[in-house]
């Protein structure tokens, strides 16, 4: 049986998309997001899938090169939209480690970018 763990981060950030809005998210402006990254396996003798602390390992690094950044495509090498971004965090982390199943993204409070294996 499968069981999962979920762990939140939180961090600040600026971008701009210009290669796809004419309105006002064309503009520079910045979010407050949540990031919930969630790990799925087998448990362990100890009755852990992973410890908490190994989750933070993997991500933080990440979080924190987001972490109070301005993203534009030329700095991100492409449109800066939080489906990108969620693409870019799942993928960095399932390099990491299998056991990574869904990584959400939430951009505002009642929106997000989801991905899952």
């Amino acid at each position: 049986m499968k069981t999962s763990v979920t762990k939140i981060f939180t961090f600040e950030m600026a971008h701009q998309l210009t290669s796809c809005y004419s309105g006002e998210c064309k503009n520079i402006h910045g979010h407050s997001y949540k990031l919930e990254v969630q790990f799925e396996g087998d448990l362990n003798e100890d009755g852990m899938i992973m410890d908490f602390k190994k989750m933070k390992e993997y991500v933080q690094p990440i979080v924190d090169e987001y972490d109070h950044s301005f993203l534009t495509e030329e700095s991100f090498g492409k449109n800066p939209t939080a489906e990108n971004m969620v693409y870019d965090i799942f993928s960095r982390i399932r390099f990491k480690t299998f056991l990574v199943k869904k990584v959400r993204l939430w951009e505002t409070a009642t929106c997000y970018a989801e991905i899952a294996y």
